[in-house]
């Protein structure tokens, strides 16, 4: 069992809204995954993985919130992975009529590295 921290420290609130969007996320996930379960059995794969991604996203919310540094490495990761499949899009599928489309995506995942990079999140996450 992990001992609580005796130091009492103040969550930034950039880590709060992020606690929050996983948690979202993983919400929208399990819906997702409920619905590919009912549909047909073939998409029962798709279901049991995006099952295991709302489960992952959940404890990212909980690493988040208590301020655990496994949770602010993590999320590095996620953002860094979802700018290479973003651009991965961008590169396997040219011709878009929505081509800002992967951007927002690539920018918002920038936004989360660096702040996540910051030396006030870095210090809560210690």
């Amino acid at each position: 069992m992990v001992a609580k921290r005796s130091k009492t420290r103040k969550r930034p609130f950039g880590v709060t809204v992020l606690a929050i969007m996983q948690t979202v996320s993983g919400t929208l996930f399990i819906l997702l995954a409920i619905i590919l379960f009912v549909s047909a059995s073939i998409f029962s794969i798709i279901g049991i993985i995006l099952l295991a991604i709302a489960i992952l996203s959940f404890q990212l919310a909980r690493g988040y919130v208590n301020g655990h540094e496994w949770a602010r490495r993590r999320g590095r990761k996620v953002a860094m992975l979802a700018i290479l499949f973003a651009t991965l899009i961008i590169i396997i599928t040219p011709a878009r009529d929505d081509s800002a489309a992967p951007i927002l995506p690539i920018l918002f995942n920038i936004f989360i590295l660096a702040y996540l990079s910051r030396k006030r999140v870095k210090k809560f996450f210690k």
